[in-house]
């Protein structure tokens, strides 16, 4: 595959494969992230709690995510004959960083509503995981009709066409199903996570009035709510380089190898970043859970070798001969 992004007939110099040598590196190590941090919360028993699901949602999204963008390792060495596989795994990609950015955006929904409008929005939690199941599919169908994916140079997404066809038209359409509303998202974000901080910070300092923290179970929601801003924020940071590289190789008409590589990086650093959140989730709030659940199966994998290697010298005449002349 070529190794220009998004742009056909390109004079960029990057070793042709390095960017998706880098991506699917990064999406291997990402899938390992994820996979423990979910493992945590099931084995820790966690996902009956509501905002370890709120979390788990968001760190699922981001396996999806990461799994397909290991898979665009198959497109390294690109030939017409995977130009149907790639129309599908840009498909994926696409859907699934959308159901990442709809459990992102529910999740400072929940928190803006229990921060500053004090309501506890937990009965809508069936609207936050059906909408983030929805809307994806019904988003990255759009390009799939308008047979819009296939390779864009180093990865399958959304093609963008240079060499005076159809350059316009594919750009145009990475706005919209994309970078356009993921701008919105990460502006409206941006508002309500400061509206979060200056509320709280207010709430907290205020002598004098209604004072939420004054009771120990508001201080205990927040402080477990707290940990669930990183998911969004962490977002918003990642997805800032991917639009200033979208914006520059539109602008000067070919890419900057800098801010590709940068891009590269940041596409499954998405999904790194959501595990490893979670896995700090749990390890700050549920501390004890967490060793005795890394302890508790070392123990007995300790207690079932001892136990065997005490059979072993039961069996061994020798053995048990040597122990007692010990004894």
């Amino acid at each position: 595959m070529e190794v220009s992004p998004n742009i056909s007939c390109s004079n960029v110099t990057v070793t042709n494969g390095f960017l998706i040598r880098i991506l699917g590196s990064l999406a291997a190590i990402s899938v390992a992230t994820c996979l423990v941090a979910l493992s945590s919360v099931f084995y820790l028993q966690l996902h009956r709690q509501f905002l370890y699901r709120l979390a788990a949602y968001q760190v699922m999204a981001s396996l999806l995510h990461a799994v397909i963008t290991l898979c665009q390792l198959a497109f390294l060495n690109y030939n017409d004959s995977k130009y149907t596989p790639c129309i599908a795994i840009g498909y994926l990609h696409q859907l699934a960083v959308w159901m990442k950015a709809c459990f992102g955006c529910w999740i400072t929904f929940h928190l803006f509503c229990f921060a500053v409008l004090l309501k506890n929005m937990r009965k809508l939690e069936p609207l936050y995981v059906i909408s983030s199941i929805l809307v994806p599919i019904v988003v990255s169908s759009i390009p799939l009709i308008t047979k819009s994916y296939g390779p864009t140079g180093e990865w399958c997404w959304i093609q963008r066409k240079k060499c005076g066809r159809n350059y316009l038209t594919g750009f145009v359409e990475q706005i919209a199903e994309w970078y356009g509303p993921v701008f919105v998202i990460l502006v409206v974000q941006c508002i309500a996570m400061l509206t979060m901080m200056v509320t709280v910070f207010y709430r907290a300092h205020r002598k004098s009035g209604e004072n939420v923290f004054g009771r120990e179970q508001s201080k205990k929601a927040f402080r477990q709510l707290l940990p669930l801003v990183a998911y969004p924020v962490l977002f918003c940071i990642l997805i800032i380089p991917p639009l200033i590289s979208r914006v520059y190789s539109f602008a000067e008409a070919t890419p900057n190898e800098g801010l590709l590589i940068l891009t590269t990086i940041c596409l499954p650093a998405w999904s790194f970043s959501a595990g490893v959140s979670l896995i700090v989730h749990i390890g700050v709030l549920r501390r004890a859970d967490m060793v005795a659940g890394i302890c508790m199966p070392l123990a007995c994998l300790i207690r079932v070798v001892l136990q065997q290697n005490e059979n072993e010298d039961s069996r061994d005449p020798a053995r048990l001969h040597l122990y007692n002349n010990a004894v």
